[in-house]
């Protein structure tokens, strides 16, 4: 058997630890953060590519003054394994300041490994008793499974979240899949697709045989067969190792969301409401935009608008976190702005 590939929620991306500017970065946000930013002394965001640093140190540091309570940055084109350990090389940091007093997250990321994703979640409700996700952007996929351990989510008409269907690399391209990417919805979806395609074969040949006057045992016989012509070619093509492991892949996902979403501590404030199953089975598509609308009504998400101004800086930041491929740090309630 080929082994199973490792479930993900987004293409792979270029990793921390490969980026050449990973090295400096860190000088680079100090140099910002001496600009009358952050305190030199306290430790520098991580950002890459470093010549961002600066626009992007600004702009937190304002969006942390302005919502008067401590901000964690959470930028990356993709959380994996990486990611995840340099988050969690803040834990004496966001511990220190979150179980005292509220904590902002700010997510802008299209996803990742679907582990690591479910980590980062749990280790953010682990070190703070409630936080609140910032999302002036994008937070699709895995970075919604992250979202689900908040109290409440503030996004904006123009940003989205994402469907949790795991993505995941076929090993037998010539039996099952033709693409790179694949959701284990598209497999369930035809198997669905071919039992309905036999029922229908089935039923239309049995109406029209018994019009011409076929004696209705023979219909049914010759029923059968035209419905099994019909569907052989497509179940021959079906794995049943591949069904099994992307069903697998589909519960591991909706137990992440589960335990993320409603852990056993009642005490924690997180998306207790939220209708996590949906996330993962029910949308048709994995690029599905979840905007502020469909995460209320649909959803049952705990999300609101921003106001004026903290969405006038949500708008400053769209441009910049596209160009970023990753921004982690803290910002302490006490972080002065710029003159």
């Amino acid at each position: 058997m080929a082994p199973r590939s490792t479930p993900r929620l987004v293409d792979d991306k270029r990793s921390l630890d490969e980026s050449p500017e990973a090295a400096d970065s860190s000088q680079q946000s100090s140099a910002a953060a001496s600009e009358g930013m952050p305190d030199p002394q306290r430790r520098a965001p991580i950002c890459i590519p470093g010549e961002i640093a600066g626009d992007m140190t600004e702009s937190l540091v304002r969006l942390q003054v302005a919502r008067k309570r401590p901000l964690f940055a959470l930028v990356a084109t993709q959380i994996d394994e990486n990611i995840w350990d340099y988050v969690y090389s803040w834990k004496t940091e966001l511990r220190a300041v979150g179980q005292s007093e509220p904590v902002d997250v700010l997510i802008h990321s299209p996803g990742g490994v679907l582990t690591p994703c479910y980590l980062v979640a749990r280790f953010l409700a682990h070190c703070m008793n409630s936080w609140t996700a910032l999302v002036p952007r994008l937070a699709v996929s895995g970075a919604t499974l992250i979202t689900l351990g908040s109290r409440d989510i503030i996004m904006s008409h123009g940003a989205q979240l994402g469907p949790l269907d795991p993505q995941v690399i076929s090993k037998r391209p010539q039996k099952f899949f033709t693409s790179e990417r694949q959701s284990p919805l598209e497999a369930l979806e035809l198997v669905s697709y071919v039992r309905e395609l036999t029922f229908s074969s089935m039923d239309t040949s049995m109406h029209e045989l018994l019009r011409q006057g076929v004696a209705p045992q023979r219909a049914l016989e010759s029923s059968i067969e035209i419905a099994t012509r019909v569907a052989r070619p497509l179940l021959e093509r079906i794995e049943p190792y591949d069904l099994a492991a992307l069903r697998l892949d589909s519960r591991l996902a909706r137990l992440y969301c589960e335990r993320v979403a409603r852990p056993i501590d009642q005490s924690r404030q997180t998306q207790r409401n939220a209708n996590y199953e949906a996330l993962v089975e029910f949308f048709p598509a994995h690029e599905f935009a979840i905007d502020i609308v469909e995460a209320r009504d649909n959803l049952k998400f705990n999300v609101n608008e921003p106001d004026g101004t903290i969405e006038s800086i949500f708008d400053e930041l769209r441009s910049k976190l596209s160009r970023a491929e990753a921004y982690i740090g803290l910002f302490p309630k006490d972080s002065p702005s710029k003159d």
